[in-house]
């Protein structure tokens, strides 16, 4: 049976989060890849594994933050960050949120509340820019991560919808 301590070591005690770098790429391609392959597996077809070129990554690098997190030397999750979103948020991006894409966790650590830590993370990030609002969404038709955001204090605002899909846009007030 393990410790306390030992399950906290587990969930990733020494958690490091910062922005990627361009040599990392081959981590958060095997985080992204990962990602991609469980939902495709659990029938969620949000992305395509080969979407997730170098070439994707160094756009993504120029185009938004994108943060990659460690625990005990190992990649363990990323995400993004970006200052507008006006294709989901339209009238509501009025410059005054951060918002969040991409979140993902490594399977290996499922279930040890990274992916709560690195919103936490991001949450305070958002907050030291002077932001009022932390935002993100979420594909309508996924109700176990629409709990999740629910339940990390997110609240939801509406339904989008374009050619073939509908997001969920949750906001939480910093």
């Amino acid at each position: 049976m393990s410790t306390s301590r030992e399950a906290e070591a587990g969930a990733g005690a020494d958690l490091e989060i910062r922005k990627a770098v361009p040599a990392e790429t081959p981590l958060l391609q095997e985080l992204y890849v990962e990602a991609a392959r469980w939902r495709v597996s659990r029938g969620i077809l949000l992305w395509d594994e080969k979407t997730f070129t170098p070439e994707y990554f160094a756009e993504l690098m120029a185009d938004c933050e994108l943060f990659i997190a460690y625990s005990g030397g190992e990649a363990v999750g990323c995400f993004t960050l970006q200052w507008s979103d006006k294709l989901l948020w339209g009238e509501r991006d009025r410059g005054d949120a951060g918002y969040l894409h991409r979140l993902v966790v490594t399977r290996k650590r499922s279930g040890l509340r990274l992916g709560t830590r690195l919103l936490e993370w991001a949450e305070d990030y958002i907050r030291q820019t002077g932001k009022t609002y932390f935002r993100l969404d979420c594909m309508s038709e996924n109700a176990r991560l629409n709990a999740y955001y629910r339940n990390a204090g997110f609240v939801y605002l509406e339904t989008v919808t374009g050619d073939g899909w509908s997001a969920n846009l949750y906001e939480k007030k910093l």
